[in-house]
């Protein structure tokens, strides 16, 4: 069954279209989204402009076809911070509705911060941290302890936000200071983001790296690459930096401001790095709680993935790997490929290595993703150090080697299957 969730952002409108599985898991199989910038212009009581309405108006009833076309009745469309700020924002979400087919929900600042939170909870390997939510128009911070979502926190600190009302670097830094030191006291093993300026940045950092991951999520950026790039954002003109790999000229308008967000936070909270989320609000609104243990979390992801594929989860392949490594990645490269063999793949290792690097995969580090990568690659040839190098981590050739050595006996050993 296809559902879909709709975000009336700030700086843009984005439609999500997710496929549900039987465990409340999902995989998304597209999107759309447009640039209309809602919240240009708003700030508190002020209002949503006409010409940004009969904008969203026209996109929404181009995304209504595209629903009906597929038989989709199950929509949450979500208004966010432009239309908790403009004081004619439940005057608009009335007339979006229409437009849309679909009743737009106003999500509190507090709501889409929880959502966001569940996202990266259940997306992520976390335990104890801060996770934000960085968009056009507020910054969400939340509090996670021992996987529970605690206190959370909506700043109108947007992106777009700051880049129209305060402008200059000085500004913009004194406004997200005066909001970020009213947080508690707190170094948090982890910090967590999400948010298109986010994404758009990792993208950037990742070619410039010359990473060969499709998506973002799960990696990692250190603090000193934050700082770095900021001093270099600034230096830079919207016109060079809508030229950058990964940025476009959309996102040019505001990561100038975001990546300012994003150093404070860094700043504030004293982490080595930061880790990139790409599920965020949108696919939060499908998940009912926190997963309690990240072992759990993996599974579901791992199970949803076997029965999108049409196979029954191979589990004792995946104990069997790991009881003879060690290596709770080996058995979970030993799963995909089984389930890659099962559903008729000729090389279901290369396969297994495909599909990782190239699909968004929640549960997972990205390097992490990486090391299952090359398990499952190396059971069809051996890895070399410049493997490594392609998915930017670091590790002994030799031992990932011997793990798909191992792996690939076991998924071998069982043509048909095993349960």
């Amino acid at each position: 069954m296809e559902v879909s969730v709709i975000d009336l952002g700030y700086n843009s409108i984005r439609l999500s279209l997710f496929q549900r599985s039987s465990n409340g898991n999902f995989r998304s199989v597209g999107s759309m989204k447009d640039f209309t910038r809602l919240g240009d212009g708003v700030d508190e009581g002020g209002e949503i402009k006409e010409g940004r309405v009969n904008e969203a108006e026209r996109v929404l009833s181009t995304f209504r076809k595209v629903l009906e076309k597929r038989g989709v009745s199950e929509v949450f469309p979500l208004g966010t911070s432009a239309f908790r700020l403009a004081r004619n924002g439940e005057e608009v979400a009335k007339r979006l509705s229409k437009s849309l087919g679909w009743d737009v929900i106003i999500v509190s600042g507090e709501e889409e911060g929880r959502l966001s939170a569940l996202a990266s909870i259940n997306s992520v390997p976390i335990t104890d941290g801060v996770i934000f939510e960085l968009g056009g128009g507020s910054l969400e911070v939340t509090y996670v302890s021992g996987r529970e979502i605690g206190k959370i926190y909506n700043f109108p600190l947007g992106a777009l936000r700051l880049i129209k009302i305060m402008k200059t670097e000085d500004r913009i830094r004194k406004e997200i200071r005066s909001y970020l030191y009213s947080l508690p006291s707190w170094l948090p093993p982890s910090l967590i983001g999400s948010g298109g300026n986010l994404r758009a940045i990792a993208k950037f950092l990742m070619k410039v790296n010359k990473v060969k991951f499709k998506h973002v999520h799960g990696y990692q950026v250190s603090s000193a690459t934050i700082k770095s790039l900021a001093r270099t954002l600034w230096s830079m003109r919207d016109e060079e930096i809508s030229r950058l790999p990964g940025i476009g000229e959309q996102r040019s308008v505001t990561v100038k401001a975001a990546i300012l967000v994003i150093e404070e936070l860094i700043n504030l909270y004293d982490v080595p790095y930061l880790t990139v989320s790409e599920l965020g609000m949108r696919e939060g609104k499908l998940m009912k709680g926190e997963e309690l243990s990240v072992p759990k979390m993996r599974g579901k992801w791992l199970d949803s993935f076997s029965e999108f594929s049409g196979v029954q989860p191979p589990e004792s392949i995946r104990f069997e790997v790991e009881k003879l490594t060690g290596s709770d990645l080996a058995a979970d490269a030993g799963f995909l490929a089984h389930v890659f063999m099962e559903s008729g793949w000729s090389d279901p290792f290369n396969a297994c290595y495909q599909y990782v690097i190239q699909s968004l995969f929640p549960g997972f580090l990205q390097r992490e993703l990486g090391y299952l990568a090359l398990i499952c690659k190396g059971a069809t040839e051996k890895v070399k150090k410049k493997d490594l190098q392609r998915l930017g981590i670091e590790g002994r050739t030799d031992k990932i080697n011997q793990l798909s050595r191992v792996m690939k006996k076991v998924v071998k050993s069982y043509p048909l299957g095993v349960y």
